[in-house]
């Protein structure tokens, strides 16, 4: 794996991000510069000048900079230097963002861990070459909340129509994935764990011609043979 300089890592990823101001540019790569030095720093403990300080709460602050235009200016460019590249793992999961301030409590949703707990998901997918072991980076990722009000209505699961539910995060991360790497998609392996094994979504794989490796959930039929999955297997 090949070290890049925080700076030129952060011109390169966002240098091009169109944020209809080039000193919001500016300000994002400072800023995303500042975050790769020091990684797992909050922004309020950068060892950055005040002006800096300012600044970067300035652009956070800012209504009119969309989370998705600096998301989609990272995702060009790994799209780019996954090009270069042969076989690429898609690496999929998901986790939670638990916030516990006061004044974002109300944009958050639940996170089935009490009345108390707050959070937001998010579904990342990040680009693995195996050849040259290197990380290429975010090809894709989908953030939401949950509805406060809608916990604990699963029995109201199984009629909702497949795209409101949130294992279509799966499906919908793959087509995702394939607009942005055209051709070069038949060189992706997508890498999923056991949460991902729905036939919907492999039945999208297979009918899209797209590689998978999903850890099995349940002992589906195999069609070729009189047999489950894991006695097949064993």
């Amino acid at each position: 794996m090949t070290y890049i300089e925080p700076t030129l890592w952060a011109q390169k990823q966002f240098g091009q991000a169109h944020l209809n101001d080039p000193r919001r540019t500016q300000r994002l790569v400072a800023l995303a510069a500042s975050l790769a030095e020091q990684p797992g720093v909050p922004v309020s403990k950068l060892i950055i000048s005040p002006a800096e300080m300012e600044g970067a709460y300035r652009f956070i602050r800012n209504e009119q900079i969309k989370a998705e235009d600096i998301a989609e200016a990272g995702f060009y460019v790994t799209a780019q230097e996954a090009l270069e590249q042969q076989t690429l793992l898609a690496l999929e999961d998901t986790t939670s963002l638990s916030y516990s301030h006061r004044s974002i409590r109300d944009e958050l949703g639940h996170s089935n861990q009490g009345n108390r707990h707050r959070a937001m998901f998010v579904h990342s997918t990040l680009l693995f070459a195996p050849d040259t072991q290197s990380v290429i980076g975010l090809i894709e990722q989908q953030r939401w909340t949950r509805d406060i009000e809608k916990r604990g209505q699963r029995h109201q699961h199984a009629t909702r129509p497949y795209k409101e539910k949130e294992s279509y995060k799966w499906e919908q991360a793959s087509r995702h994935v394939a607009e942005r790497l055209g051709d070069k998609i038949s060189d992706v392996i997508s890498v999923c764990d056991r949460e991902a094994d729905l036939f919907e979504y492999l039945t999208y794989k297979r009918e899209q011609q797209q590689r998978f490796l999903v850890r099995s959930m349940q002992s589906r039929c195999i069609e070729e043979h009189d047999n489950r999955l894991y006695s097949y297997a064993s």
